[in-house]
């Protein structure tokens, strides 16, 4: 008979094809077999190539089991191998619901889930280990985060008069919860019983048994609760069970992003932290005893086990460090499981002594040191016991003084060591006077302490310090202190050269709050640095590593319990043990990504592909920049903000973790929405203050409150200016020229050019600050001194020249012209100086004149007058030649420059020194023979000197503040430089002038009004009927006629003198403002100048004229100037414009009989009104005085507006102007602008040569400028993070709590907003600070009363209070040690209790009585409340408490209380708001506790943050000793800028790596994630977001989206040939060229596809329909081995496609998971899996199995069944059992030979292992008749059934048929092929007789079917009995 036969040779399923032409070898489909592989036997022959059914699984364990209210049970979502220990691990997550265990209902608790009500909600990681055949599991990690149940699940005993207030509760059982759970209790409306301030559960701090500690004092009662919610609100595995999507689709952790490194396991999960355990640690932590399964229910939260360093094991951390964790949990926290590690946040604090301990060391002692008659000699070693209460050290240095001797003895010793108090010392010294014998030696000593030599002496430094973790990682760095610098009194003289209060003091060093107490320490932190680093080194060195349970500073902490002891290192020397790595100072953070989506470790770092970093701050932040400032006492310095620079702060925020955002650097908004700069000018004048800056927080669309992710803020200072040094003057020079030559140290040489700028910072001789501008240009530098300087003028007698020769001869007979003006014309512009008496010797020399240098000549004049002689000189003069008659009657100089007028015009300058100008009248000068001018004759003898040496010179201008701060009264004359008139123009009545001055008799005009001064009357003005003064008026007149016809007049009037005028008309309109910085705003310009005036309902310019300007003391300050016609301020008149608009300018009026002269201060900014701008610069408006058609030329007015203060009585500019009491220039001439008066416009002159005398101990400082803005965007960190809202985490440091008060912050109230009107500020005495807090909102406040601590409250004093202390609503200030300044505000006042049956401290609101009063007196001053004394609490109000209500104003005391019988009168220490007769009052008891507001960012904060010292003195110094390139002041250490694009980032396409990780040197820095370091790398986004990587061959395969790639990493990059082809290199980046894989193909968002076997690689891309295979070869599509069709049809319809490799059977398992999103019912899309065999090339068959996740080790293949961890290719389980549910092999077989041919298929066989054998044994049969017989089939073989092979059906194109079961015949298992039964169809096509003849299958029964060319063959096996075929 013909035969086909088929084998399994190729051994996969084909789906591609046509059935027709499906290879032999091959088949269509299959289940739950195996071909290409083996399971073998014990004998080692295998029996691949046959179709096996599988091996089952076995239950390995059970991981943890929460079972939701709905049935679901927890699963296992991941997974990953540890092949080189034989470990797996698996990650189990329980079914919480997307919305959070929150949204559960009561109803869903009460009902249960199959009768249970209460479920304890935990995460898991499980550890399987493969030892022999045996799998060891082990509890790694528990998380359990929450208890749900109801009432009678968590309480039977409830608190009694709950409304009293209650702290604890009593549970059934307190192991199953844990502190820091939020407790959710609810009633049966669903409302929360308990609360914590607004929010609606409450904490648990405390867990002691059953009995629960709250945060909070609650009042609700619990018996009326219906289900109770335990809830922690932060998870710590975070392992979601629901991807998050809408379709409920369970969540998986790929296994590309599980690691494992070492005993660290780490994973991403693309939603929360990336994190690591330490498994070693995470295992001895979860359970003391034992950690395996079998031992422990999985529900006990896994406890921080630590290595105790004295035994060297793991201990959990309370074991060992307990005292300091009361209340505090040892459950590990996600923070010790998050890859980011936190970094310290506050400075560590410092104290600076210059003494290195605090108590006298001054002391007698009896001691002998003559023993055994031998004096001691140096080198001797003595053992001496000093007192106890001397703090004596090793190395300690002593001197031991005899001063009770005829002759003082001294002994000098060493300290070598201290036994139990016996101190071993060297003799350093023996005094030769010491003598024996013993018995007569010297016994009594005066000891003292050798002091020694500061340390640290020429640095500027900082501590800081960071953490070491547990697995060795270490921190960045904590802010850094402030500077560790104790300045001397100032002493900055010329003899020194250097200034000593700049040198360091220091001789002790306290480091102290580097151990922060638990609560805001991480406990797992092993190691604390101690970092420190200076101004003048960029490397930053460790002092000491301090470790837990090894060195006593930390140590003494937990075992003495002592909570003020936050970390304390003292520093004696300077030393440094080991320098950290200089990349470190760059780590301001580590920018471990928030979350990522795909991980690996690659080159011993760990690599996040596709994360997520940055946070979105939508809010507007702005900052209200102030300062605030403090007098500096001389000498003593105190920090400051340096002056004369521009500061711009800015803020970091910080999330939770450290992580930091850029500077936010933004102005703020005014209250009227004006937008302000966020710049800050420090101005000279505070530059002898202590300065501070205080910042406020400006928010604007946004608070912190909507960014739940801040945790702190940080403020960062710019401040870009480069360097500047101090100079101490040593003399000071005329140069000549109206400048005068500085003397300085050479030693200063180089801080200065000839581009430098000097500022004047003191007075020379005195300590007096010059706040004014003081800057001078360096004109010229001399290193030696200027022959001008070294030259001595000595003076030869006086010559008198007679008058003729001075105001000139024009008769020439000897007569002097008659002048009238006192000017010395024949000496002014004339090189010939002509006297009647000049006498020459023989040589023509002068005689009695021996000149040693050059000959010069001055003009001296001399006025005598009541016995006093006034005098003035010129400047000196080169003579070139002397020249004199025969007798010597007559002769004179000749002289190389002549003098000009302002030389030799002696008349005025002697006028000015009168007392009364009247006695030395102009007109008669030049006959007064008491005036008398003489040629003095000067030898100009260049001399080196002294005090030249060791100097160089610099010149500057001369001003007035140089004259008077520097020079004295050396130059004290005036020279008046130019002249000029002005006029005075007034609209008033009467000229405006004062008539009751002193001069008033002196001033014509005082009061004269227009009728009397004449010059205009109506009729040339033009028939106005107003009075005269209205004819100028803009009322009526209005731009007619006579306002046209007097400025006409006006301006054509020969008679007026000037063409200026002081202006205070009114003009018309078309105004034009012009200033320097182009601000033109006259309608908003009211600021002190107040030019604006409406008449008419028309806004005008009404120029002031002659006003007070900023004075308010009725001086006058302020000029208007005006000039008419269209050529303005031109010609001459510039001049004037010029000069009265340049700062400085002086001046006087030529008839101020006081000569009083004035300073020019007109560049001045000024606001423009409140608009936020303002003008700057000189002042200059347009403007027109009428109406016209264009053709008069004077209708154009120009005014500028000049400001001006007082010289004082030293030349020095006064807050002062012109004083109208004394005299009133006004008053002198006409107010019609026909008169004017003379203004002169002066300099100072020389009249003497300058002091030369140099000044020891008051020399004037100087200041370089800086050249040049750095102009860099670099901001210093200025403050440590000041939390956004108190946590209990964080209170300690906000607030510097610390139960020693030296320690501890102070304590203030900062500001008290008083409704009644009063002033608020409060001053608390006795020196408060803030002594503990308790949670996270309670103070308490200590202060001193009598030398001891109290608490703060009113002091009483024989029952009456001071009514002085904190109140609710005050806003308090604590006062850091550091200077930061930090403020909140008071809410409540508590009071501490100790709470039973569990003790433990708590704050409660303190006890408090509201009572109906009544107020005795009404009015302002009520000060009295009456009682009634039978008032409920009535007798519980006492003095010192605080009244609150509506009538009583914050900070209301109680001051005293009368008792009255049937009354109370209770006294207050302020003003009742309002007279109501009855108001409900509470009365709250002041305990000294207080609660405070947690929303602290509202409130401002004071810097701490300088820059400078300042002395008083105006110096300010940043610099050692002010030393020439000395180390200076920085603005700190930790940088960063601002970033304006920064926010949330999606860096889908970007790849980030750590630190390196090498366990044998302990390396581990995984966690440093330095945005200073190239750490990422970009791809292209074309390729889509990253899903996975994994490292093969040392470089990292990034599977993205639309493709996969290969980035080298390790140290290698590509270079490219010009073939583009790459050719490999070194190089230190980790990671190089990203080069892609040939082929379009990427992951798709699949990488739970991906699995590993060596080098091959499997993933599916569900967007492409393909799955793949990655190998040396490539990528190869594995879907097209014959399934490339049914991928592409059925990948689309799963979102989780989860890949494995079964390394037993080496193959890749792909399951496709079903999934709700596409509503089938149907099997084609539930789950499935399907087996790809490398050794078969393809697809071999499905499985019955459908896991979330599977691994392999070695043996072993573990995949998981919810939350149950199962092992495959089971000896001891049945075949295709699976998960203890059997299942059935099949395989679908087609004969398909020459499928064109008609075949009729009779029976089948097989080759191969058990047939199915069907159990028969007899059958009963009933006839028609009723009979019933039984038969048998006679056969033996099938009396019992058997499992095994079967064909399930055979099927043609038409028919089908069967196989009953098989019979084994020669080794075969064979049977004939029956057909199944069929009938003749009424259709057309069957009714053809031809066709009843069936060719096929079977016999034919009816019509036969078409021909048929291939039969289908489906064959199943069941049962282990069955295994191959």
């Amino acid at each position: 008979m013909p035969e086909i036969k088929n084998n399994f040779a190729q051994g996969k399923m084909n789906k591609d094809v046509d059935e027709r032409i499906v290879p032999n070898g091959q088949y269509r489909d299959a289940l739950n077999i195996k071909i290409s592989s083996t399971d073998g036997t014990n004998d080692g022959i295998g029996n691949a190539g046959t179709a096996q059914n599988l091996q089952g699984n076995r239950l390995v364990t059970t991981t943890s089991s929460t079972q939701d209210y709905s049935g679901n049970k927890s699963k296992i979502i991941g997974s990953v191998a540890d092949e080189g220990n034989n470990k797996v691990y698996f990650f189990t997550a329980a079914p919480v619901p997307i919305e959070g265990i929150e949204s559960i209902t009561n109803s869903t608790i009460t009902t249960g889930y199959e009768g249970a009500t209460e479920i304890q909600w935990v995460d898991s990681i499980v550890e399987v280990e493969s030892v022999g055949d045996a799998d060891i599991n082990k509890w790694v990690f528990i998380d359990k985060f929450a208890v749900t149940g109801t009432k009678a699940d968590t309480m039977n005993t409830f608190p009694s008069s709950p409304a009293n207030g209650y702290t604890q509760i009593t549970v059934i059982d307190g192991s199953k919860y844990r502190v820091g759970m939020n407790i959710y209790a609810r009633d049966t409306n669903g409302n929360n019983l308990l609360s914590d301030d607004e929010k609606p559960y409450a904490e648990i701090i405390r867990i002691s048994d059953n009995v629960i500690t709250l945060a909070k004092q609650q009042t609700a009662d619990l018996n009326n609760a219906v289900v109770f919610l335990f809830i922690h609100p932060k998870r710590v595995l975070e392992f979601d069970y629901y991807k998050g999507d809408i379709f409920e689709t369970i969540n998986i952790i790929p296994s590309a992003s599980i690691n494992i490194l070492d005993n660290l396991l780490l994973w991403s999960d693309g939603k929360h932290e990336p994190k690591k355990i330490n498994i070693d640690r995470s295992i001895a932590g979860t359970d003391v005893s034992s950690s395996l399964i079998s031992t422990q229910d999985g529900k006990t939260h896994t406890k921080l086990c630590v290595n105790e360093p004295v035994v060297n094991d793991l201990n959990i951390i309370s074991e060992f460090e307990y005292t300091l964790l009361n209340g505090i949990s040892s459950d590990v926290k996600k923070e010790h499981i998050t890859v980011i590690k936190k970094a310290p946040t506050s400075p560590p604090s410092i104290e600076v002594n210059n003494l290195d301990r605090g108590q006298d060391q001054d002391f007698p002692i009896q001691f002998n040191f003559i023993q055994d008659d031998i004096v001691p000699v140096s080198g001797d070693i003595k053992y001496i016991t000093f007192p106890d209460i001397i703090d004596f050290r090793v190395d300690d240095v002593y001197n031991f003084e005899a001063s009770n001797v005829v002759n003082p003895i001294t002994i000098r010793l060493k300290i070598l060591e201290i036994n139990n108090g016996v101190s071993t010392v060297e003799l350093l010294f023996v005094d030769n006077d010491l003598q024996g014998p013993s018995n007569t030696a010297v016994t009594n000593w005066l000891v003292n302490l050798e002091i020694k030599q500061p340390f640290f002496e020429t640095k500027f430094g900082r501590f800081a310090y960071r953490y070491q973790y547990e697995d060795n990682e270490y921190s960045s760095f904590s802010p850094f202190s402030e500077l560790a610098f104790l300045p001397g009194e100032f002493l900055y003289t010329p003899s020194k050269g250097f200034n000593e209060g700049m040198a360091n003091t220091a001789r002790e060093i306290i480091v102290r709050d580097w151990l922060p107490t638990n609560y805001t320490r991480p406990l797992d932190v092993k190691t604390i640095d101690i970092l420190w680093k200076t101004t003048d080194d960029a490397n930053v060195y460790i002092v000491k590593s301090i470790k837990r349970g090894i060195d006593t500073e930390w140590n003494d902490m937990i075992t003495n319990s002592d909570l003020s002891n936050t970390g304390e290192f003292t520093i004696t020397s300077e030393m440094i043990n080991r320098v950290v790595d200089q990349n470190q100072i760059l780590r301001a953070f580590d920018n471990v990504p928030r979350f990522a989506r795909a991980q690996d470790v690659t080159s011993n770092r760990v690599v996040y592909g596709n994360y997520t970093q940055g946070y979105n701050v939508e809010a507007n932040i702005g900052l209200l920049q102030t300062v605030v400032s403090k007098k500096v006492l001389f000498p003593n310095p105190k920090k400051s903000i340096k002056s004369l620079r521009e500061y711009q702060f800015g803020i970091v925020i910080g999330d939770k973790y450290g992580r930091e955002t850029p500077v936010i650097s933004n102005g703020y908004k005014t209250s009227d929405g004006q937008l302000m700069p966020g710049t800050s000018k420090v101005s000279k004048s505070l530059s002898s203050f202590s300065n501070k800056f205080k910042l406020e927080q400006s928010w604007t669309d946004s608070d912190p409150t909507q960014l739940e992710w801040m945790e702190y803020i940080k403020y960062y200072v710019k401040e870009t200016s480069n360097e500047y040094y101090n100079l101490v003057l040593d003399r000071v020079y005329d140069a000549g020229d109206n400048n005068a030559w500085l003397a300085f140290n050479s030693a200063d040489r180089n801080k200065v050019d000839e581009e430098t700028y000097l500022i004047l910072k003191n007075e020379h001789g005195s300590q007096i600050p010059v706040d004014e501008e003081a800057r001078y240009r360096i004109l010229a530098i001399s290193n030696e001194a200027p022959d001008f300087i070294k030259t001595d003028e000595r003076e030869f007698d006086l010559i008198e020249i007679n008058k003729a020769n001075v105001y000139g001869d024009d008769d020439g007979n000897g007569v002097a012209n008659d002048v009238t003006d006192a000017v010395p014309v024949s000496l002014i512009n004339n090189k010939t100086i002509k006297t009647t008496f000049f006498p020459l010797d023989e040589s023509g020399n002068v005689k009695d004149m021996d000149f040693k240098g050059i000959p010069k000549v001055r003009i001296v004049a001399k006025f005598t007058t009541g016995g006093t002689t006034y005098e003035a000189k010129s400047p000196l003069k080169t003579i070139s030649r002397a020249f004199a008659d025969e007798d010597g009657n007559s002769g004179g100089v000749n002289i190389r420059d002549a003098f000009n007028s302002g030389d030799v015009n002696m008349y005025q300058r002697i006028l000015t020194q009168l007392p009364d100008a009247s006695t030395l009248a102009q007109a008669t000068a030049d006959t007064n023979n008491d005036f008398k001018y003489f040629l003095q004759i000067v030898d100009a003898v260049v001399e080196n000197k002294p005090q030249f040496d060791g100097k160089f010179f610099v010149k500057v201008a001369k001003d007035s503040i140089l004259e008077n701060r520097v020079l004295g009264n050396s130059l004290s004359e005036y020279q008046v430089l130019n002249t000029y008139e002005v006029a005075f123009i007034s609209d008033e009545a009467t000229n405006p002038a004062l008539d009751d001055n002193e001069y008033a008799s002196e001033m014509l005009y005082e009061g004269g009004s227009w009728e009397t001064i004449g010059d205009f009357s109506s009729s040339n003005i033009g028939g106005t009927t107003d009075s005269l003064p209205n004819f100028i008026n803009l009322n009526s007149q209005l731009g007619g006629s006579a306002t046209d016809n007097f400025w006409t007049l006006w301006s054509n009037n020969t008679n007026r003198t000037a063409d200026v005028f002081i202006d205070n008309v009114p003009a018309m309109s078309g105004f034009n403002l012009q200033t320097t910085n182009g601000v033109d705003a006259l309608t908003d310009f009211n600021f002190g100048y107040n030019p604006i005036n409406t008449v008419d309902d028309v806004t005008n310019w009404n120029p002031p004229g002659l006003s007070n300007g900023p004075f308010e003391d009725g001086t006058l300050g302020q000029f208007v100037f005006s000039i008419i016609g269209p050529a303005r301020f031109s010609g001459a008149n510039s001049y004037f414009k010029s000069k009265m608009q340049t700062t400085g300018t002086l001046f006087r009026f030529r008839d101020d009989p006081n000569q009083e002269v004035y300073f020019v201060e007109t560049a001045q900014e000024q606001p423009i009104g409140n608009s936020g701008e303002f003008i700057s610069g000189p002042i200059t408006i347009e403007s027109t005085n009428f109406d016209n058609d264009g053709t008069s030329p004077y209708v154009d007015r120009t005014s500028i507006i000049v400001r001006f203060k007082r010289l004082g009585s030293n030349g020095e500019p006064v807050y002062a102007g012109l004083d109208p009491t004394v005299w009133d220039p006004r008053g002198t001439v006409k107010h019609n602008g026909l008169t004017s008066m003379t203004i002169d416009f002066v300099q100072k002159v020389s009249v003497s040569s300058l002091s030369e005398d140099s000044i020891s101990t008051s020399a004037a400082c100087f200041e370089t400028e800086p050249k040049e803005d750095a102009g860099l965007d670099i901001y210093y960190e200025a403050s440590g993070a000041i939390p956004v809202r108190l946590k209990q985490d964080n209170i300690i440091a906000f607030t510097g709590a610390n139960q020693v008060k030296q320690r501890a912050s102070g304590f203030g109230i900062d500001n008290r907003q008083l409704t009644s009107g009063q002033d608020g500020s409060v001053t608390l005495t006795g020196e408060p600070f803030v002594n503990q807090t308790i949670g996270d909102d309670g103070i308490h406040i200590k202060r001193i009363i009598n030398g001891g601590e109290t608490n703060l409250q009113t002091i009483v004093t024989n029952g009456v209070s001071d009514g002085v202390c904190a109140a609710i609503g005050d806003v308090v200030r604590f006062e850091n040690k550091n200077g930061l300044v930090t403020k909140s505000k008071i809410l409540d006042h508590y009071k501490l209790i100790t709470t039973s049956p569990v003790v433990t401290a708590a704050f409660i609101p303190s006890d408090r009585y509201t009572i109906t009063s009544s107020a005795l007196v009404f009015g302002d001053q009520n000060t009295e409340i009456i009682i009634s004394s039978s008032a409920t609490g009535a007798s519980n109000v006492v003095v010192g408490m605080q009244v609150t209500g509506e009538i009583a104003d914050n900070g209301t005391f109680i001051t005293s209380i009368e008792d009255t019988g049937s009354l109370r009168i209770i006294n207050v220490n302020q003003p009742l708001i309002t007279g109501a007769s009855s108001i409900d009052l509470t009365y709250i008891s002041v305990t000294g506790y207080f609660k405070i507001e947690k929303e602290v960012w509202k409130y401002s904060v004071e810097l701490g943050w300088f820059n400078c010292y300042s002395f008083g003195n105006g110096v300010e110094s940043d610099r050692i000793r002010d030393d020439f390139n000395a180390p200076q002041i920085d603005n700190g250490v930790k940088v960063s800028s601002t970033f304006l694009e920064y926010g949330e980032e999606n860096k889908t396409s970007s790849m980030i790596f750590s630190g390196l990780y090498n366990s044998t040197s302990g390396v581990n820095n995984l966690n440093e994630f330095n945005m200073a370091e190239k750490i990422t790398k970009d791809l292209n986004t074309d390729y889509g977001s990253i899903q996975a990587m994994k490292t093969r061959d040392n470089d990292v395969v990034v599977f993205a989206e639309d493709k996969v790639l290969r980035v080298q990493s390790g140290g290698k990059d590509a270079l490219f040939n010009a073939d583009g082809q790459a050719q490999l290199t070194a190089t230190s980046k980790v990671l190089g060229t990203a080069m892609p894989f040939a082929g379009d193909y990427g992951i798709s968002k699949n990488p739970e596809s991906l699995a590993l076997d060596a080098y091959r690689m499997y993933f599916s891309d569900k967007q492409r329909g393909a799955v793949l295979r990655l190998s040396n070869n490539g990528i190869i599509p594995i879907s097209d081995a014959g399934m490339k069709t049914y991928f592409r049809e059925n990948l689309k319809y799963h979102i989780n496609i989860s890949g494995s490799f079964d390394g037993v059977d080496d193959e890749y398992h792909l399951t496709l998971h079903k999934t709700s999103q596409f509503g089938q019912n149907t099997t084609s899309f539930d789950s499935k899996t399907i087996a790809f065999s490398e050794a078969a090339k393809g697809w071999i068959s499905f499985r019955s199995f459908t896991p979330l996740t599977a691994v392999s080790i070695t043996d072993r293949y573990y995949s998981i069944n919810d939350n149950t961890i199962w092992r495959h290719h089971s000896d001891t389980a049945f075949r295709n059992n699976f998960y203890n549910s059997q299942y059935e092999s099949n395989v679908e077989i087609i004969f398909n030979t020459q499928p064109g041919s008609v075949k009729a298929f009779k029976a089948i066989n097989y080759e191969g292992s058990q047939a199915k054998v069907n159990q028969f044994t007899t059958q009963s049969v009933t006839d028609a008749a009723g009979n019933t017989a039984t038969y048998n089939d006679g056969e033996y073989y099938n009396l019992s059934s058997k499992s095994g092979w079967h064909v399930d059906s055979i099927q043609t194109d038409l028919e089908k048929g069967f196989i009953g079961e098989f019979i084994d015949k020669e080794n075969k298992w064979y049977n004939y092929v029956r057909g199944s039964n069929t009938s003749l169809t009424t259709n057309s096509d069957y009714n053809q007789f031809e066709k009843l003849a069936v060719q096929g299958i079977g016999f034919p029964l009816v019509n036969p079917t078409d021909t048929q060319t291939e039969s289908n063959v489906t064959i199943q096996a069941v049962s282990p009995d069955g295994e191959n075929l």
